[in-house]
């Protein structure tokens, strides 16, 4: 390999200071031997198209690349190390890596990524080593994790984090060596020198930060909090975090039956930490079930849902617990529908429901109910329809007037 990389280094001094001895050789820095292939040429601004099939390490260094497209490296099936760092790449598309099943090493360090197409791992199964050192990722979505299983090392240091997601400690467990026979597979992580915000979200960090030997290892332990304001500066060492707990809510009822007319309540109580925020949304419109409501509903038009409820919240004197309720007064056919209580905080999100089911009948005019009033079901001839009973099997499907009363209709005896 020594031999192989003086040959390398020969070929590349030697092409610089003679050049037109080389004058077959394309317009850029470049060395090529059986196996390795060097570009370094800041005059660069695509990944060259004519390298050698064979070619198993190709390393792309300091040149003026800014994007990465599909299958940029598609006719290099062999390739095990894929180096593409300080350039100025700003894109990787998803599917850059196809064809490199065999590709063990992926290094972007000191590039210009803002964001990271983690799916695209799919195409590359074997890969153990990742490098994204020096770039400005702000954000690790969860998705990423579905393609980290068998990375052993990442490193993500220098770049704008300032937390990770629990699905990424849950697919590296923290695992004592003391307390175990067994052999575990080391992960190794760079974090060092990000603004790390120190909240429950770190807390699994903390935990790897403080543990002496584990199956997780630091590139640099002595991380430090940029955030809250009351951390900022503080080792990893000296600070205390209780773990985030993913908010659980709960209503008063599941299902609720209400009169035309009347007034009810929805709460819902939340405990998490963080303490959950609540939020009261109409969802959906009522079931089918309920022929005359539906109707009535349909008539007036259609409503945008989902739509956000004002309520008021309550905190508990308990820490971590927090209630909600809305007010319903004077409900009508249009109220209702399904009702969501959602409580949310930085651990995840969670909803309870609740059914809203109107019954009642609404007149359409006064002289109607006076009708429906003197009504005499007993002395109602068997072939003869009356105007209100009409009315009442269509379920009242023309529009209401302003004047609305509920009448309450004898049944048949």
């Amino acid at each position: 390999m020594l031999n192989l990389l003086c040959v390398w280094f020969w070929l590349y001094v030697h092409k610089v200071q003679h050049a037109h001895l080389y004058a077959h050789v394309p317009s850029m820095v470049a060395a090529i031997t059986r196996n390795l292939v060097l570009c370094k040429n800041p005059a660069l601004t695509g990944i060259p198209v004519d390298l050698p099939s064979d070619t198993v390490k190709f390393r792309l260094e300091r040149t003026s690349v800014s994007r990465i497209f599909r299958g940029a490296f598609s006719s290099l099936p062999e390739l095990l190390y894929l180096w593409l760092t300080y350039n100025s790449i700003t894109v990787v598309h998803p599917r850059s890596f196809t064809n490199l099943s065999f590709l063990h090493e992926l290094r972007l360090d000191g590039n210009l990524l803002s964001s990271f197409p983690w799916e695209g791992l799919r195409d590359v199964p074997r890969l153990r080593t990742l490098g994204l050192h020096n770039n400005r990722l702000a954000r690790i979505p969860p998705l990423a994790a579905r393609y980290l299983g068998n990375i052993t090392y990442l490193d993500l240091s220098s770049n704008r984090l300032s937390t990770l997601p629990n699905d990424l400690f849950a697919l590296w467990p923290l695992i004592t060596l003391s307390e175990t026979t067994q052999p575990q597979r080391s992960v190794v992580l760079g974090l060092q020198d990000n603004p790390w915000v120190c909240d429950c979200r770190l807390a699994s960090l903390l935990d790897i930060s403080k543990a002496p030997e584990s199956s997780m290892v630091l590139l640099d332990r002595f991380l430090t909090c940029s955030g809250p304001p009351v951390l900022a500066g503080v080792s990893f060492q000296n600070v205390e975090l209780s773990r985030c707990r993913r908010p659980y809510v709960v209503t008063s009822g599941t299902k609720i039956t209400a009169l035309l007319g009347s007034n009810i309540l929805l709460r819902c109580d939340a405990i998490g930490h963080p303490t959950p925020t609540l939020v009261w949304f109409k969802s959906a419109r009522p079931n089918l079930y309920n022929t005359g409501c539906c109707e009535q509903i349909q008539s007036r038009g259609t409503e945008n849902l989902p739509r956000k409820l004002s309520g008021y919240v309550q905190d508990s004197s308990q820490v971590g617990i927090r209630w909600s309720a809305v007010s319903l007064n004077g409900i009508s056919y249009k109220d209702a529908g399904e009702y969501r209580c959602r409580a949310q905080n930085m651990a995840g999100i969670s909803e309870a429901i609740v059914s809203l089911n109107v019954v009642g009948m609404m007149a359409e005019n006064t002289d109607l109910q006076q009708t429906a009033a003197k009504l005499d079901y007993s002395q109602k001839k068997p072939k003869t329809k009356s105007k209100v009973g009409s009315l009442v099997s269509r379920n009242i499907t023309r529009p209401l007037l302003a004047s609305k009363k509920v009448i309450n209709i004898p049944k048949e005896m």
